[in-house]
This record gives structure tokens, C-alpha cells and sequence, in this order.
């Protein structure tokens, strides 16, 4: 089994949560999103490399002792790395059970693929965009249902604390108050670890 990386970003602070944290950003994303942050995960050019499970933890072993003194670990982001979900497994269940496992996520996912790491990761990052279906399409080409689906799928067998939401506010695309509905609409759902901020663009 290989994953197709992109890049790994050592000794990340306050980024990614708690602790140092080292990022691997996988190839390839289902959405198209306006101000994407990584368009270089559609682009076929992409330079990348392909790891095997063992492989990448034996780089990420490097920084194990960051991790362990400071409560951080590895960050699973992209591009979307829910498409890579049974080379996570592995990695996860490779990885030292100390390491903090976190993913950084749109959530649009088949179920099944959020499903196989709900036993894996320890804190789920998770990019809403923007609860309303219409302004979801208008700004990444897709159907927002498979988000929603997937977020009260996913609150029903992960604690809610391990589940931190951001939403932000897009310009040309929302507005404030749209912000503050997704996250009305969001708390009604049950979550309580909510964040608002800004797409700088």
C-alpha cells in the first residue's frame, strides 16, 4: 500500500493544535474550491512521493520526542486525505501510541472511508465552508448533504470534544451572517467546539 504525499511539514506550532505537530499533506481533493489553499492537489504535474505505512513513520519518528514532550503528533491534511483513509489506518495502527493523530478534513467523504478512522484519530479538523447548500455549491462545486450527513454520523460515535469545526467567512461568497447561521444550524446538531475566522485572500 502507498500514499501519494505531497509533502510533509516539520515542527508546526499552534497550527494544527496542541503541541508540535508535523503536517502530511496527501494528494487529491474532490471539491473545487475558489481560494483553494493547495491547488497543487489537482494539478497531475504535482511533484510527490509514495510511502509506504512503515515508511512514513519511520520519518515521522524524527520528531517523536516533540511529540511526546509537547502533546502533539501527526496531522493527516491535503488536498482531501479522507480519500487516503486505509493507508492512514495503517499508519495509525504502525504509529506510537503516544502521538496525537489528527486529520484536517472537508468531510465530504464516502461514510464508509470517515467510518474506518473514527477509532483512529484524536481530533478531527473539519473545514465546513458554509452550511447553506447553495453558497456551499456556489463556492466549491458541490453538494453540501454529504457533509451534513456525514458530521451527525460522525457526533454519534466520536465524543464531541474530539470534533473541532471551523467555519469561515468568505468574501464574495458570505457574509457574517451567514456565518453565524451555519454555526446556529451547527450547534443544534450538538457541537460545541466551533470556530469563526476569515479566508484571507
Amino acid at each position: 500500500m502507498l500514499g501519494e504525499i505531497m509533502a510533509i511539514s516539520r515542527l508546526r506550532m499552534a497550527s494544527d493544535g496542541e503541541g508540535v505537530s508535523t503536517l502530511v499533506a496527501f494528494y487529491g481533493c474532490p471539491l473545487q474550491c475558489q481560494y483553494c489553499a493547495n491547488p497543487y492537489c489537482h494539478e497531475e504535474g504535482t511533484q510527490r512521493e509514495a510511502y509506504t505505512p512503515a515508511q512514513l513513520v519511520s520519518e515521522l519518528s524524527q520528531d517523536d520526542i516533540y511529540f511526546k514532550m509537547t502533546g502533539g503528533g501527526i496531522v493527516f491534511g491535503g488536498g482531501e486525505p479522507l480519500l487516503h483513509a486505509n493507508f492512514i489506518h495503517e499508519v495509525c495502527q504502525l504509529a506510537d501510541p503516544l502521538w496525537k493523530k489528527r486529520i484536517e478534513t472537508s468531510l465530504y467523504s464516502k461514510w464508509d472511508l470517515v467510518r474506518q478512522l473514527a477509532g483512529d484519530i484524536d481530533e478531527w479538523i473539519v473545514d465546513i465552508k458554509d452550511m447553506n447548500p447553495k453558497i456551499y455549491r456556489a463556492y466549491t462545486n458541490m453538494d453540501n448533504s454529504v457533509v451534513i450527513s456525514n458530521l451527525k454520523k460522525l457526533i454519534e460515535i466520536v465524543p464531541k470534544e474530539k470534533i473541532w469545526l471551523r467555519i469561515p467567512y468568505i468574501r464574495k461568497y458570505n457574509s457574517q451572517g451567514d456565518v453565524k447561521k451555519s454555526v446556529d444550524g451547527l450547534r443544534k446538531l450538538g457541537f460545541s467546539r466551533l470556530e469563526e475566522f476569515e479566508y484571507i485572500v
